[in-house]
């Protein structure tokens, strides 16, 4: 072990082998971090190919903000949810509307898109920044420790601050866009004309995850499903906020890196939050695809987690409960994924069950909401803590091969999506906090 009193700068964890873990960090250990049956592995589970590596010149996570106008005073928006509130279209009530509007009230204050670049938090920002009290105003020397004394204290600061888990890994400019660079001449992330700009020092990257409540994302499409994609953003962006705050107050740098429009996906498959499931997405073994995360770059040294292995390639070459969800069929129904990209928005260089965004985006542009139907059907979207459900999921690791048969039983059960008719039922529920569920029926 070594302290956190010095920063190496040698490793820039730039075109290594694409998904396998960098050289020159500590690992935590893994056997505590998760049951028996979801492995600790030395890389990711989905195929890369480093000579076709393709870079997006544009975060696709943010193409489809901009695109989806998510805006009530925009005339074509605004008219069509009128209509729907008006019509007494399903899942469009008032009340549902507004709890969707409610659900991001931190989540989209101050965001906005400059220059091809969202910044979130802008507002609030000025205020919690007053918060922070750091070592250098106290007059005392900033926190020491070893990098696992370091992981261990983030781990449970987040939680305690709102974070549903954490994971730790090292920034990989192989996932990111050609504009941004590694540079000695700024001393802090920095985003400008040119790009943006990561100090050496700050190689370390903090996954924070929020819970998506399942009581309404099963709701999807509609508002009440947004609600809930809505409210598991704004969790694991609440808990960053908080935790950057806690992190700058202990002597360290914490930067958002998320809001510079970098895709969270490939880092929270990295620091072994879950893997890569049939909708492109990641799937937890703990949270399915109700999960949301939140990235922070901090130059505090951090012990990182390998990614996992849980059986889900296999489990969702059967399953295809996601794509039966979609309500445009965005979502491929073939049994093993592809090499080749779906659609402009897709990229060279991995194998996954590519999704076609232009259909996505299109319907969540006219549908004037979220939709997230493929994450909130998942299979894995069990947030109680029943023995029963801790047996599904071990065999589900184990015996991947019978996914159909427990999608099948899923179905049966009455998890996975609440029919139209069915969805105004929400608000007569006796809901548990945040409406995630701990011991009963989701």
């Amino acid at each position: 072990m070594t302290a956190v009193s010095a920063v190496d700068t040698s490793s820039t964890t730039s075109y290594h082998d694409p998904g396998a873990i960098s050289e020159g960090f500590v690992y935590r250990d893994q056997s505590k971090r998760y049951p028996w049956w979801v492995k600790s592995v030395d890389r990711i589970t989905v195929e890369t190919n480093a000579s076709e590596i393709q870079k997006p010149t544009i975060n696709m996570i943010m193409m489809s903000l901009m695109r989806r106008g998510q805006n009530p005073d925009q005339p074509r928006q605004r008219d069509g949810l009128v209509n729907k509130i008006s019509n007494g279209t399903p899942g469009f009530s008032l009340p549902d509307v507004s709890l969707e509007f409610a659900s991001q009230t931190f989540f989209q204050s101050g965001v906005n898109v400059d220059g091809g670049l969202i910044s979130g938090f802008r507002k609030i920002r000025e205020v919690i920044s007053d918060q922070v009290h750091t070592p250098q105003e106290l007059g005392v020397p900033p926190w020491r420790g070893t990098e696992e004394e370091a992981s261990s204290m983030i781990e449970k600061a987040a939680v305690h601050l709102g974070a549903a888990q954490v994971g730790f890994t090292a920034m990989d400019l192989t996932w990111l866009g050609p504009n941004v660079r590694i540079s000695s001449d700024v001393e802090k992330p920095t985003t400008s004309r040119e790009g943006i700009f990561f100090p050496p020092a700050y190689k370390y990257v903090i996954v924070v995850a929020g819970r998506v409540p399942m009581w309404a994302a099963k709701c999807a499409p509609g508002a009440l499903g947004s609600a809930a994609d809505r409210a598991g953003y704004e969790e694991a962006h609440m808990a960053e906020e908080k935790l950057m705050n806690f992190i700058r107050g202990i002597g360290y740098g914490a930067f958002d890196i998320h809001m510079m429009g970098i895709n969270p996906i490939p880092f929270a498959v990295m620091a072994g939050l879950g893997e890569m499931g049939r909708m492109n997405r990641v799937v937890s073994p703990f949270f399915g695809g109700a999960v949301r995360f939140a990235l922070i770059l901090t130059d505090l040294p951090l012990a990182l987690d390998k990614p996992i292995d849980f059986g889900l390639h296999e489990f969702c070459r059967h399953c295809r409960k996601c794509a039966r969800a979609c309500p445009v069929n965005a979502i491929s129904f073939e049994t093993d994924p592809s090499w080749e990209p779906l659609g402009p928005y897709s990229f060279k260089g991995k194998k996954v069950w590519f999704e076609d965004c232009e259909k996505c985006a299109a319907y969540t542009s006219s549908a004037g909401t979220y939709c997230s139907a493929c994450l909130a059907a998942c299979t894995w979207n069990k947030q109680n803590k029943t023995a029963l459900h801790g047996l599904m999921r071990s065999l589900g690791a184990k015996l991947p091969a019978f996914s159909r048969f427990y999608a099948l039983m899923d179905d049966l059960f009455g998890y996975g999506l609440i029919p139209e008719e069915k969805r105004k039922t929400w608000w007569e529920k006796d809901l548990p906090v945040k409406g995630v569920s701990e011991s009963s029926k989701d």
